[in-house]
């Protein structure tokens, strides 16, 4: 027993979107009531309940549509009998009222009566105007969603049909029905015969009293069917069953089978009469969804017609009539094409709007859609708020379209920068229907990262959406690449030892951006670059028993540093920055280094070696700014100081010096007696000294 109920309770779980009997409801969330309209236009009854899982004992006929006068959680049973058929329905779905546009605005009327009417009528005179701020799509399933606008027809169109239509806001949906009506009907007479015609060749005689004859055939009275060839025309004769001279006799002309025609005008389909012109046809079904026909006027030509967004393929049958008397029916495939493809999809190599890498671009449309493809770009970006909001690639507008020739097209990352992309893809089908343009954007960036000490750990990739945190994870992108940039924020820790940059990067401070050193760390540039912004990068004591010599070592590499501050606390000795075949450049910086025993700002072995507009201090027992051997030295507008028991500013043998406009001071634990700010062995040559100040030595 259980297995039967399964089995019988199953059946209803068919799905109206599997089913074009049942037009409406469907399966879904409303924000309007909804109608209960089925497509019985095969001569099916029906029966619905919503309550009983047994329409057919428990449910009211369906004697056409009706509104369903219910909101929440809504289930409909439908059982729908054909002869010895029966089909079954359970349709589930829900209604939540809701209209939230303001009074007296053109969409809040057209809302009020989607809601109050929910069946629309739509002819040539009676057009559906939606609001051009909604979005309508017509039919269920996947459907393209198109702007809001006028809704009408042909004035000779004569395809009556229910159509779903389904407006949305973006967040709402609103679901009514579409009655496509025909226009003015054509008139119908028929011709009294004393015989009948069916199915073109059939033919019956039905006259009383009276006798009949085909062409040049004999006279008979009988009533049995009689086959005819219909390629050629036949002549039906009658006469009075007393049979003699004189009798009149009548006539009728059988013209050939005429065949249907079709012609597309203006998207419109029209079907036209092709034989003799005493035809006349009328609709018995258009055999589209949701039928509804209800004119039976006979015509030479008729007219389907259907309003944007909608599209039809269906057979129709024509009934055929000469001169009133009727002939058969003929079927004409035929295919109303007004609806535009969905938009074509682009598919990227690369999810999002952010990619690390050159992106292939693939665009997919529906299948024997013609693609159109604009792609614009590359533009540089800049690196620091390309993802700040209203960004000035949002509104880049398309130019010249191309035929997508369905190979995959690369958009290249740019040298050194980030840069932006823009595609824009349309498609159109066979019809000339051309879809909603899809558009596409991404930014392209190889080089730069972020990060931020403050950064959850979740999802990191050194986006801006999602920074790195650590030093560890930059060193590794660091050492991995020809060239990073990082833009850096908070203060963020190294790890102890000493970590190896041996490629190019460079970071640039954002928000209070500090590297902190432990003491037993340092930093080693081997055969690179380094270029640091607006950071600072210090090291402090802590535990003197850790602490290392060193802070930041350079071997055949160059550095540059603008707007930093580099501070360096030793427990003994220690030296900020040792340089070995290698250029170091600061400007608007600043050196500090401090420890018990010996302090060195910068010491120096063939190096080239610049400071504009910086300021160095030393702080040691035996302090001293630069230590130089071999290279070059520019000094230009800086503001030197030491502080210790000895001390100088600048001790240098064999190197090439420039010295102009800096400010030497020192602070000595006693008077110093003999102590020059500027040292050099017989190798050196001084190029340039000039205008340059000592107090204190």
């Amino acid at each position: 027993m259980k297995k039967l109920f399964l089995l019988f309770f199953l059946s209803f779980l068919s799905l109206c979107a599997f089913c074009e009997r049942v037009i409406s409801p469907v399966q879904g969330s409303f924000a309007n009531k909804q109608s209960l309209i089925l497509d019985l236009s095969d001569g099916a009854e029906a029966f619905y309940s919503y309550t009983s899982t047994n329409p057919l004992a428990f449910g009211f006929a369906y004697d056409g549509p009706v509104l369903i006068d219910m909101s929440g959680s809504v289930s409909l049973y439908i059982a729908v009998v054909k002869g010895n058929e029966k089909e079954q329905y359970r349709i589930d779905y829900t209604v939540s009222e809701s209209n939230p546009f303001a009074n007296d605005t053109f969409e809040k009327k057209f809302i009020d009566r989607v809601s109050l009417e929910n069946v629309l009528l739509c002819t040539s005179e009676n057009i559906i105007n939606v609001p051009k701020s909604l979005q309508f799509s017509i039919g269920d399933g996947e459907k393209p969603k198109l702007s809001g606008g006028t809704l009408s027809v042909s004035a000779d169109n004569k395809l009556s049909r229910y159509i779903p239509c389904t407006v949305t806001d973006g967040n709402q949906q609103w679901r009514f029905i579409i009655f496509l009506s025909p226009g003015s009907a054509g008139s119908f007479s028929q011709t009294s015969v004393p015989f009948s015609i069916s199915d073109w060749s059939d033919f019956t005689f039905t006259g009383h009293n009276l006798i009949w004859s085909i062409d040049d055939g004999m006279w008979s009275a009988s009533k049995e069917s009689v086959k005819l060839d219909r390629s050629k025309p036949h002549v039906v004769y009658w006469q009075d069953v007393a049979y003699k001279a004189g009798n009149p006799i009548q006539s009728f002309l059988l013209p050939p089978k005429p065949s249907v025609q079709t012609e597309d005008f203006d998207k419109a389909l029209a079907f036209i009469i092709d034989g003799d012109l005493r035809y006349r046809m009328s609709v018995l079904s258009s055999g589209a969804s949701g039928d509804s026909h209800a004119d039976k006027g006979l015509y030479t030509s008729l007219t389907f017609d259907t309003f944007e967004g909608d599209y039809v393929k269906a057979t129709a049958i024509f009934s055929f009539y000469c001169d009133g008397v009727y002939q058969g029916n003929i079927s004409v495939p035929y295919e109303i094409d007004r609806q535009p493809p969905l938009p074509p999809k682009i598919i990227a190599s690369e999810p999002g709007e952010y990619a690390r890498h050159d992106v292939q671009l693939k665009v997919d449309a529906e299948e024997g859609a013609k693609i159109f493809l604009n792609i614009l770009g590359p533009f540089n970006v800049n690196s620091a708020s390309y993802l700040d909001n209203n960004s000035e690639f949002d509104y880049i507008k398309p130019g010249e379209y191309f035929l997508y020739k369905f190979q995959p097209i690369e958009l290249r990352a740019g040298i050194e920068k980030a840069v932006c992309y823009k595609a824009f893809a349309y498609a159109e089908d066979k019809a000339g229907n051309v879809s909603e343009i899809t558009s596409y954007k991404v930014i392209i960036d190889e080089y730069n990262y972020f990060l931020d000490a403050a950064a959850p750990n979740f999802a990191a990739d050194g986006s801006r959406l999602h920074p790195y945190n650590s030093f560890e994870q930059a060193l590794e992108v660091i050492n991995h690449g020809k060239f990073v940039h990082f833009f850096v924020s908070g203060s963020v820790n190294l790890p102890k030892g000493m970590s190896v940059i041996s490629s190019n990067c460079s970071f640039t401070g954002m928000s209070d951006a500090r590297f902190v050193l432990p003491p037993s760390s340092c930093i080693m540039v081997k055969d690179a670059s380094l270029e640091v912004q607006n950071c600072v990068i210090q090291k402090d004591i802590e535990n003197s028993q850790e602490s290392d010599l060193r802070f930041l070592l350079l071997e055949k590499s160059a550095a540059t540093f603008e707007d930093c501050e580099l501070l360096g606390n030793f427990a003994s000795s220690g030296t900020l920055i040792s340089s070995e075949a290698s250029i170091v450049t600061f400007k608007n910086s600043g050196l500090t280094v401090q420890s018990s025993v010996y302090a060195c700002g910068i010491s120096a072995v063939n190096s080239k070696i610049t400071l504009n507009e910086s300021h160095v201090s030393s702080i040691a027992d035996t302090a001293v700014n630069f230590s130089l051997k071999g290279g070059t030295f520019t000094l230009n507008s800086c503001d030197c100081k030491v502080i210790s028991h000895l001390g100088r500013i600048l001790e240098a043998g064999g190197s090439n010096l420039r010295l102009s406009g800096n400010k030497y001071s020192a602070d000595f634990d006693r008077d110093a007696r003999g102590i020059k700010p500027v040292w050099t062995d017989e190798k050196c040559l001084i190029i340039e000294d000039k205008n340059n100040i000592s107090k204190g030595f």
